[in-house]
């Protein structure tokens, strides 16, 4: 059966695909078409569904308080459509970061040492990958006076 458990351990399994094409592949031209559409796609599909099914227990006011968000990650359920929501938004930054970097020309290894970072700390890894582009920025800027 689908257990919150077993939907849990297998976000966090399937995840992995994604991140392993950006980290190993990152140049290969499908690698964040697969991580997007091929991971992400189908992981927000499953919160969807999610969502949808809980959707009954839903209270928005839940959301104004810091003690409603405890109340609703305090059930498996809660937990799961939380845990899913950040595995999808923070493969969807590592594919952000990966194209814009390519697009910048940053060296491959400094956005590389943004992912992992981005994979379990989110907003680190994106400011991780802002302040190397700071640098990179200043560094063409004088370049080119």
């Amino acid at each position: 059966m689908f257990t919150p458990d077993v939907l849990f351990q297998f976000a966090n399994t399937f995840v992995l695909i994604g991140w392993i094409f950006l980290l190993f592949l990152p140049t290969w031209k499908f690698s964040v078409s697969i991580a997007r559409f091929f991971v992400i796609v189908p992981l927000s599909m499953l919160y969807a569904f999610l969502v949808v099914k809980s959707f009954g227990n839903f209270d928005p006011n839940m959301f104004s308080t810091l003690a409603g968000v405890k109340s609703l990650f305090g059930q498996d359920l809660g937990v799961l459509v939380g845990w899913i929501h950040y595995l999808a938004f923070d493969l969807f930054v590592g594919t952000y970061i990966v194209k814009k970097a390519q697009s910048l020309q940053m060296p491959r290894f400094l956005y590389t040492i943004c992912l992992p970072f981005t994979f379990m700390f989110g907003p680190l890894g994106l400011l991780l990958f802002y302040v190397f582009w700071w640098f990179i920025s200043i560094k063409m800027l004088k370049a080119s006076n």
